[in-house]
């Protein structure tokens, strides 16, 4: 033990040393030139029968030989294979609008098994999708096929990637707004790297069912993502940080999440690919109404990087299965943690510290909060403040330190408030882990 102690102290003094105060997020918007293009002009027809994916392309196109602007999708119902965003451009779909992706797989095959996706944008800067219109990515026949692969995992391994709808990829000045998005074959709308990202007012929805169908899933810097609503069937909002940003600091950084309906989903997630680094990101009155989780971060031995100064603030929960879920495993825990004796520590074990979870209501919940951490790298420096909970079982704190209740109030069903492995808490009575039978 004493050996393990002094690696996990030699480790830590390489981890980055970052500020622990997050500064305010601004994020700057795209600047659009003001001319439009209209794409029934270069004949798209929103019969919802007629492919427009050329149509659609032309008027990119043009927008683009122009210098920018708003390509305008007007009322109709337009089919549509991939197009790409190119610079100081906004995507416009007016009320009545409807961009309905292509069944054609072959519309979205691509060289070496890779799939395309919808609407998508790389390395440019400037661009916008907007309006009060709607894309449908008619995603059912998709999930059909992923329910009949997983009776074939071999031919399964030989599928390719499912489309996704919307896909920013290292962009800069990014703004998604007002759009509905509906059943995609995989994520609504991916961010990948990119810096200044707004998206507000949208809604995004999916059944419980459809499978991976991620809302945002986003890496990146200086994001707000504010009033908006979605029930979807994987993560509702997921943040991820697979690798360092160009100065080799987090790979995500300065985000601010507010004002925003969590319905049917896996709720707000932190991972599980953080070898990246995320700090610095705040999420304040949110409503959690049914998910499976509510706050979830998750990240396993070979997935792990650093990820502090995070902060949730006046969250409302209703029927989450588990509305506090923090875990350096993934996909899923041992059956106790004393099954797990520890491992040495890498560059890839998860590091978690400085969390902050204050002032929310929490009902009707089958678990209450979770926080199972590695033997060789505790959770550190969680506080949990003025929470109301009730739930059918309660808290569960294993190899963690710094655990700080506050004001909380654990009103459960079954055993104790709280069960304690390995863990040093503050401000709430643990019952230490049963010993095995």
């Amino acid at each position: 033990m004493k050996r393990l102690s002094l690696l996990l102290v030699a480790f830590g003094a390489l981890l980055p040393v970052w500020s622990t105060v997050a500064a305010p997020v601004t994020v700057s918007t795209p600047v659009i030139p003001g001319q439009r293009f209209i794409v029934t002009d270069y004949g798209a027809v929103g019969d919802g029968r007629t492919m427009c994916t050329a149509a659609i392309r032309s008027a990119f196109a043009a927008c683009a030989q122009a210098g920018g602007g708003q390509v305008v999708l007007p009322k109709g119902d337009f089919l549509c294979g991939p197009i790409e965003l190119p610079a100081r451009t906004d995507f416009h779909l007016v009320k009545g609008a409807t961009l309905r992706m292509s069944h054609n797989r072959q519309d979205f095959a691509l060289p070496e098994g890779r799939t395309a996706n919808l609407i998508y944008a790389r390395e440019v800067t400037d661009v916008q999708i907007s309006g009060e219109g709607t894309i449908d990515g008619q995603g059912k026949p998709w999930w059909d096929r992923v329910r009949e692969l997983a009776k074939h995992p071999d031919e399964a391994k030989k599928e390719p990637q499912r489309p996704q709808l919307i896909v920013f990829d290292r962009c800069e000045r990014v703004r998604l707004a007002g759009v509905t998005t509906l059943n995609p074959p995989n994520t609504h709308c991916s961010v990948r790297r990119c810096v200044d990202v707004t998206v507000e007012d949208v809604t995004m929805t999916a059944p419980d069912e459809s499978a991976n169908t991620d809302g945002i899933n986003l890496s990146g810097r200086n994001v707000i993502i504010r009033r908006c609503h979605i029930a979807t069937g994987d993560d509702n909002i997921v943040f991820l940080s697979s690798y360092p940003a160009k100065d080799e600091g987090p790979g995500t950084a300065n985000v601010l999440v507010s004002d925003c309906t969590l319905g049917v989903g896996h709720g707000m997630s932190i991972g599980s690919y953080t070898g990246g680094g995320l700090r610095d990101i705040t999420v304040e009155n949110v409503t959690f109404d049914g998910t499976t989780s509510g706050i979830r971060m998750k990240a396993a031995r070979d997935r792990g990087g650093l990820v502090e100064n995070i902060t949730f603030r006046n969250v409302t929960m209703r029927k989450v299965r588990t509305p506090i879920f923090l875990s350096s495993y993934y996909p899923k825990e041992p059956k106790r943690p004393d099954d797990d004796r520890g491992e040495g520590v890498t560059p890839r074990t998860p590091v978690w510290r400085n969390i902050q979870i204050e002032g929310g209501t929490i009902q009707d919940c089958e678990n209450s909060i979770i926080i199972w951490g590695l033997p060789e790298r505790p959770f550190e420096d969680v506080k949990l403040k003025n929470l109301q909970i009730t739930a059918e079982r309660g808290a569960q704190v294993y190899h963690a330190k710094g655990i700080r209740f506050e004001g909380v109030s654990l009103n459960v069903k079954k055993g104790p408030p709280l069960t304690v492995h390995q863990a040093e808490v503050t401000g709430m009575e643990g019952t230490p882990l049963l010993p095995r039978k």
